[in-house]
């Protein structure tokens, strides 16, 4: 649980850490579930799909479901976070109930980093709070309040995006023109078979140039870029056809198939088998 905080098998999870110095996650992942992230203390860098974004505290960031993640510090600084993931299912009663009102539809909007008020920070960490001090709690009682909980924070959420929204506030991107090629690039190209030497081959720069940059960029290395795009490719083909595991890695660019499951595996969790279990669909 500690490794995998996205599996499926969990409809509800939340964690609060403090990490001192620095911290990078070791690699990206991608879940079927939504996500809510909120910055207490510090600065971070969140890679998300194809950008990355600048996080201070009192930011709030949101991962709709199937979108790559992953978060990196900045210098050496420590940091404090919630972090937040829940299947729609866990309230799904209450969603129903909710007629008119899309509880969840601000998580595909565009907007991944909410810069909110000292007011709305302190409803939004009071909420938090009173979630992850719930953890370990299965009384009936406890369940009810983590539901309504859960709700409160949509509502507060969805507000907040929406206002974002109307006043054009746009997110902290950290653009740097060379990595956007490169990443579209990759994107074009992901059943090639790409190597760091090639693809600096590609753009006329050093192959250690290349490996700094991208890193000090996104967070992430390139052969974790490329990977991300892959497993992207990879998790489509198991959701929406019957394809076996070694055309679905053939399909993607991935060299062999069982390359291809410990990626998929690194990245979502499952191997590519049990995530097919899960989520295709007939």
């Amino acid at each position: 649980m500690q490794e995998y905080i996205y599996s499926p098998h969990y409809d509800f999870y939340i964690n609060k850490v403090h990490r001192v110095p620095s911290f990078d996650m070791k690699t990206f992942h991608l879940h079927k579930k939504y996500e809510i992230y909120y910055l207490l203390e510090g600065t971070r860098k969140y890679f998300i799909e194809d950008s990355v974004y600048l996080v201070n505290a009192g930011n709030i960031v949101i991962i709709d479901k199937d979108e790559v993640h992953k978060t990196g510090a900045v210098e050496n600084a420590p940091h404090t976070r919630f972090v937040l993931n829940f299947n729609p299912e866990y309230i799904g009663p209450i969603l129903d109930s909710v007629n008119g009102c899309d509880l969840l539809s601000f998580f595909s909007m565009g907007i991944k980093v909410l810069a909110i008020s000292m007011k709305e920070q302190g409803l939004f960490e009071n909420i938090l709070q009173r979630m992850y001090n719930l953890v370990g709690n299965g009384t009936p009682d406890a369940e009810i309040m983590r539901k309504a909980l859960l709700t409160e924070l949509l509502v507060c959420l969805k507000e907040c995006v929406g206002a974002q929204q109307n006043e054009n506030v746009s997110c902290k991107k950290l653009n740097n023109k060379t990595i956007d090629k490169i990443s579209d690039y990759i994107t074009s190209n992901y059943r090639e078979a790409l190597s760091l030497n090639q693809i600096a081959s590609q753009f006329f720069i050093s192959p250690c140039y290349l490996s700094h940059l991208f890193k000090k960029t996104t967070n992430l290395t390139i052969v974790e870029y490329i990977n991300s795009v892959r497993i992207r490719v990879a998790k489509n083909y198991l959701e929406t056809t019957d394809m076996n595991i070694t055309e679905i890695a053939e399909q993607a660019g991935f060299s062999t198939s069982s390359h291809f499951s410990r990626m998929f595996k690194l990245g979502s969790g499952l191997s590519p088998n049990q995530y097919r279990k899960y989520y295709h669909k007939t």
